[in-house]
C-alpha cells in the first residue's frame, strides 16, 4: 500500500510541477480533433515521468485482482493460426481483438510483463494527456483519477483498459461532430471489450446537463432498478441470444455496491443540478460533455445498489474519468479564486480519505498487489 500512496502523491506533485513550469491554457472550445487532438500535443518532462511511473506500476505487477488469470490465459493462449481457424478473431461479441492481441504477444514472447506493457502505456498516456489538455487543474484531476479507483480499474481490467484508449481518442471527434471517425473508434473499442458499446451515447451528452436527456436517463435508471430482475433478465436473455458475453453470475451475484462509493460519484451530478444556471448558462459543449459523462457514471454505479457491484463498477468506469475533469471546472466556476483554492484543498483531503478507505478497508490492496522491480524486468529481457 505504501507503494500506491507514493505513486498517488508523487504523480500528483509532478502534474502540479508540469502546470507550473509548462502551463497549458485549457482549451474547451473550438476544434478539438485533427492537429488540435490532445494526443498530438507535445509532452513536457513531468508529464513523461508521470506516464512512465503509472505504466511501470501497472505492467510490473505479478499479482493483483485478476492478474493470475491474465497470466494463465496468456501462457496458454492459442496461436494466431489457431485463432483464425477457430474464428476467434472474427467473433465480434467475444472481444476478438483482445484475443488477437494476446495471441500475437504470446507468439512474440513468453514474458507476461511485456503483454501487460502496451495496455499500461496506452491507458496512462491517454489519461494524463487528457488531463493536461482539458483540465483547469491537472494535479487535482489526477488526484480524483486515483481516488475514484479509475487508475486501479484500468490496471485490473486489461481488455477494458485497451478499449478505453480508443474511446478517449474518439472524444475530440464527437466534440467536432465528426461522427464517422468517432463511431469507427468506438467500434474498434468494442472489438477489444464489448461493453464499450455504451460510449455510443456520447453525442447525446453534448447538451446542457439536467435537460431532457439527463432526466430520461435518470428515469430509466430508477425504472430498471425497481424492476431489476425482469428488466436485466430480459436484457441478459437478448444479449445471449445474439451471442454477446453476458454472465448471469455477474448480473445476479447478490453483491451490492457500497453506498459511500455511490455518494462520492454523485457529487458532480448534484452540484450540476443545484447550481445549473450558474454553471451552464454559458457553458461549452466540452464542459457539458464532461459533466454529463460524470452524471452517467453515477447513474450506472447506482444500479450496483441492487446487486452486480463489480459489473456496474466496471461499466461506470467507461465514463467516470470525466469526473476528474468536471469537478475542478465546477469548483473554479462556482467560487472566487481564493475560495476555490480552499475548497480544492478540502476536496483533496476528503478524496484522499476516501481513497485510503477504498484501498485499505474496502479492498486490501497492500496484501493483494506485488510486483517485480524495473531492473528485474530489464534483466529478464536478456535472460538474466
Amino acid at each position: 500500500m505504501r507503494q500506491l500512496v507514493l505513486l498517488y502523491w508523487g504523480c500528483v506533485f509532478l502534474m502540479y510541477l508540469s502546470q507550473v513550469y509548462y502551463p497549458v491554457k485549457t482549451q474547451l472550445q473550438g476544434h478539438q480533433s485533427g492537429k488540435h487532438h490532445f494526443m498530438r500535443k507535445k509532452s513536457d518532462i513531468f508529464v513523461i515521468i508521470v506516464i512512465f511511473w503509472l505504466s511501470a506500476f501497472s505492467f510490473l505487477r505479478t499479482s493483483y485482482n485478476d492478474t493470475a488469470n491474465y497470466i494463465g490465459t496468456f501462457n496458454s493462449a492459442q496461436t494466431v493460426a489457431e485463432g483464425i481457424a477457430n474464428g476467434t478473431f472474427t467473433d465480434w461479441t467475444g472481444n476478438p481483438w483482445s484475443m488477437l492481441y494476446r495471441s500475437l504477444m504470446r507468439e512474440l514472447t513468453d514474458n507476461y510483463h511485456i503483454y501487460f506493457l502496451i495496455p499500461a502505456v496506452l491507458s496512462s498516456f491517454a489519461a494524463v494527456k487528457l488531463f493536461k489538455r482539458y483540465s483547469v487543474n491537472p494535479a487535482f484531476s489526477l488526484l480524483i483519477f486515483f481516488s475514484l479507483g479509475t487508475y486501479i480499474m484500468y490496471m485490473a481490467a486489461l481488455k477494458q483498459c485497451l478499449a478505453m484508449f480508443f474511446l478517449l481518442l474518439a472524444l475530440p471527434y464527437a466534440l467536432d461532430k465528426k461522427y464517422i471517425r468517432f463511431y469507427l473508434l468506438v467500434f474498434v473499442a468494442i472489438l477489444f471489450h464489448t461493453h464499450a458499446f455504451m460510449f455510443a451515447i456520447v453525442p447525446l451528452l453534448l447538451e446542457k446537463p439536467w435537460g431532457k436527456v439527463t432526466w430520461a436517463l435518470l428515469g430509466a435508471t430508477i425504472f430498471a432498478m425497481l424492476t431489476y430482475d425482469y428488466t436485466l433478465g430480459a436484457f441478459m436473455e437478448y444479449a445471449q441470444s445474439i451471442g454477446a458475453l453476458v454472465d448471469e453470475g455477474e448480473l445476479f451475484d447478490g453483491h451490492s455496491i457500497n453506498v459511500l462509493r455511490v455518494l462520492v460519484y454523485w457529487i458532480p451530478a448534484l452540484l450540476a443540478l443545484i447550481f445549473r444556471r450558474r454553471l451552464f448558462t454559458d457553458s461549452t459543449r466540452e464542459e457539458n460533455l464532461f459533466v454529463n459523462m460524470s452524471i452517467v457514471s453515477a447513474f450506472i454505479l447506482t444500479f450496483g445498489l441492487v446487486q452486480a457491484a463489480n459489473l456496474f463498477a466496471r461499466m461506470a468506469g467507461y465514463f467516470e474519468i470525466a469526473t476528474a475533469l468536471a469537478l475542478p471546472w465546477m469548483i473554479k466556476k462556482l467560487f472566487t479564486k481564493q475560495s476555490a483554492q480552499l475548497v480544492t484543498i478540502l476536496a483533496c483531503i476528503l478524496y484522499f480519505g476516501y481513497f485510503m478507505f477504498e484501498f485499505t478497508v474496502s479492498k486490501d490492496f497492500g496484501s493483494d498487489y506485488s510486483a517485480i522491480s524495473l531492473w528485474q524486468f530489464i534483466t529478464s529481457l536478456f535472460g538474466g
